[in-house]
């Protein structure tokens, strides 16, 4: 599910939060946390494969906005820094993870949606499988770059604001990205059949 909300909209939540953090209160900032906490969730869960990592990496990303709100330029597009804050720090979660366990772990998703049929099920199952092992075989900087545009929507300017480079530059990493889950996908299909 893909999470619309105004840009202006946004950004006047935010000159609220301002204003209202000031005075002790943290009700625009809640509103915030409120529109974007699920897709940053469900961001990282999709990127990590770790519910409970998921829900540090929420609330981590809510404290740097907090900290940061008043750096915000409330004439940009509040979700492309927010996705920014967010990719830094699962990342930095990742990192951290990768230190104590000496290893990237693979992501178990949530089940798929599948048909009713016992077959179509277990063909459901098999295919979801398959993508997310090759999704989990990307490094992380081109995981997160799919999935910023596929599962949040973001486009390629936000995108693009996000990263902090041209729109050029985005449009080659995505189709880099792309070019290499193709050809994880390829890879496992080849491998699985022998």
């Amino acid at each position: 599910m893909v999470v619309v909300t105004d840009r202006a909209d946004d950004a006047a939540l935010v000159v609220r939060a301002r204003a209202e953090l000031a005075g002790g209160s943290h009700a625009a900032f809640g509103e915030l946390y409120r529109r974007h906490s699920g897709e940053v969730f469900r961001f990282v869960r999709k990127l990590s494969g770790d519910d409970a990592l998921a829900d540090d990496v929420v609330q981590d990303t809510f404290l740097r906005v907090l900290r940061s709100l008043e750096r915000f330029d409330e004439r940009r597009a509040f979700r492309p820094w927010l996705a920014r804050i967010a990719r830094n720090a699962a990342f930095d979660a990742l990192r951290e993870r990768q230190k104590l366990t000496g290893g990237r772990e693979l992501s178990e998703s949530a089940e798929p949606e599948t048909g009713s049929r016992i077959g179509e099920r277990v063909a459901g199952l098999e295919a979801a499988a398959l993508a997310r092992a090759a999704l989990d075989d990307l490094p992380d900087e081109q995981r997160a770059l799919l999935l910023q545009r596929h599962q949040l929507g973001l486009t390629q300017v936000e995108l693009a604001e996000s990263w902090q480079v041209s729109e050029r530059t985005i449009r080659n990493r995505l189709n880099a990205a792309v070019k290499a889950l193709t050809q994880a996908l390829l890879a496992r299909r080849v491998g699985g059949a022998l």
